[in-house]
């Protein structure tokens, strides 16, 4: 009798995939280290379906197995059919596709499989039999030199340098982590784990922002943290991550929601008078981000993501693009145009979700805080941001959770 092998699901990497969220993005670092652990992206696909067409593929290798070859084909197909532009190296039509191809499959891959290996690896049940991990270099035939410096060293699994040297550790790194027993490591003549090698850093900067970075050596940029640990411990609770609902389908958030975080207590001077003209507002609220009269900066939030800040957030257009005045001062919340800007920088959560605009559907981020004054009045304030344009509420009855959870809707890809 003939007995055919057939791959077993690696289901802790089909769960970590699955959690994803999808998100258009221009270029590679729209999305900086732990938003990828939330969001999928593909750099240059901006349309929905696009990137759910992609991402069909993609989940398809994860769940069955299927290899490089068998992604590529499906690829080929939807760049076929989308008539898609991408950037990608090969000085021929199919050299470019086959490169993309492999980055795209590559990473996705690779990024699940590690987190899997680490939810595995971090079993209390396993770690308490082989807590010691031992970094595997690829055997790769171009190897970075740190990622080879690496290989064969052996530290405890709760060695802090793990936080964000657990690999994968730049564009196609293929090294793993083997977990060890005390009798394991006996026979690899150790009677303890090695010396921590420490983390090498150094300073670099966001190219985006301007804002100061801290990159480590041997790590390549955006790669410096760990995907499994973030999976299970990072910026979204295990029961909030749920994937984002196609539009048009029941618009539901996951049950049952915890409680916002506390409110933050803010002082009397983030609340403005109220009689400044519209354009002071507006250069406060600016300077809270340093930017001054007529410049624009990208700002990357909490959740890893960017939006562009400037002066066009405040003035209302006509549909042909024409500013026709400021809109600072509607329904006299000029006052809180500071708590605003707080909101946006320090978030107690961030949602996205669906918006019908003009122009069609665009999805929508939701900053969400809640904040109570000197008096102990409290207010909870909500920024939304699309493509389209951007909304600010703040309003009191911070307490009424109907009223609070009916804009905790869509997906969450951050928590305070």
């Amino acid at each position: 009798m003939k007995v055919e092998a057939r791959q077993i699901p690696f289901v802790e990497a089909i769960e970590f995939f699955k959690g994803k969220v999808n998100l258009p993005t221009e270029r590679w670092d729209d999305l900086m280290q732990q938003a990828h652990v939330r969001a999928f992206s593909v750099a240059g696909l901006m349309r929905d379906d696009w990137i759910t067409e992609v991402r069909a593929a993609v989940e398809n290798a994860i769940v069955s197995g299927t290899g490089l070859a068998e992604f590529q084909k499906d690829f080929e197909a939807f760049v076929d059919r989308s008539g898609w532009k991408f950037n990608a190296a090969g000085k021929t039509e199919p050299e470019r596709r086959a490169w993309r191809a492999r980055i795209i499959y590559k990473t996705n891959m690779r990024v699940s499989y590690m987190a899997g290996r680490y939810k595995q690896l971090t079993d209390p049940d396993v770690l308490k039999y082989r807590p010691y991990w031992q970094y595997k270099h690829s055997g790769a035939m171009h190897p970075r030199k740190m990622h080879l410096a690496w290989d064969g060293m052996v530290l405890d699994a709760t060695d802090p340098w793990w936080d964000v040297h657990f690999p994968p550790n730049g564009w196609g790194c293929g090294c793993d982590v083997k977990a060890l027993s005390k009798r394991q490591l006996a026979a690899l003549g150790k009677s303890g784990a090695d010396p921590s090698p420490g983390d090498e850093t150094y300073q670099g900067n966001d190219k985006r922002t301007g804002e100061m970075e801290v990159r480590h050596q041997g790590i390549d940029r955006g790669w410096e943290y760990n995907p499994g640990k973030e999976w299970l411990h990072g910026i979204v609770p295990t029961e909030l991550r749920e994937p984002l609902p196609q539009f048009g389908s029941m618009r539901r958030a996951p049950e049952p929601l915890p409680p916002l975080p506390a409110p933050q207590v803010v002082s009397s001077d983030r609340i403005l008078p109220a009689d400044l003209q519209p354009g002071e507002y507006v250069r406060k609220f600016l300077a809270e981000f340093d930017i001054g009269d007529g410049e624009a900066k990208s700002w990357r939030d909490k959740s890893g993501g960017l939006i562009t800040i400037d002066k066009s957030l405040f003035e209302w257009r006509s549909p042909d693009g024409v500013a026709h005045g400021l809109k600072v001062g509607k329904r006299d919340r000029n006052m809180d145009t500071l708590l605003i800007a707080d909101a946006i920088r320090s978030p107690d959560e961030i949602w996205i979700d669906w918006a019908a605009v003009k122009s069609g559907v665009v999805l929508k981020r939701a900053y969400l805080k809640r904040v109570v004054l000197p008096d102990g009045k409290g207010i909870f304030v909500r920024f939304e941001w699309t493509a389209e344009g951007w909304i600010a509420r703040t309003g009191f009855s911070p307490e009424d959770i109907n009223y609070l959870d009916g804009y905790r809707m869509g997906a969450l890809i951050y928590r305070k």
